[in-house]
């Protein structure tokens, strides 16, 4: 049987970057982009518009992002916790083999 790629720690790991990815992106870019305008001979009906849909797409961004590495740190914990039970159990079920012959 193939075994997966997935592991436990893998997943946690791409889990904790999507929440620092998600949380730094929602905190950072709107900065950047409010620090743009303000300097000066800017045009700020075109930098208005820009800053809108920029901070349209990092908020679609960062709520779809940030959730997502929560759902994946989760998902390593079962993935670790379900792998934990399986070897035990396997464990057992060889000893109850090795003693019933």
């Amino acid at each position: 049987m193939n075994e997966s790629r997935l592991r436990p720690k893998v997943v946690l790991w791409w889990g904790i970057a999507l929440t620092v990815a998600g949380a730094l992106l929602t905190v950072l870019i709107p900065q950047i982009g409010i620090a743009a305008v303000v300097q000066p001979g800017s045009d700020v009906n075109v930098d208005q518009g820009l800053l809108t849909v920029l901070e349209v797409v990092v908020r679609i961004i960062g709520q779809v992002v940030a959730p997502l590495g929560v759902a994946l740190i989760g998902a390593s914990l079962v993935m670790a916790y379900v792998g934990r039970l399986l070897a035990a159990r396997t464990h057992e079920a060889g000893r109850a083999a090795s003693i019933d012959l």
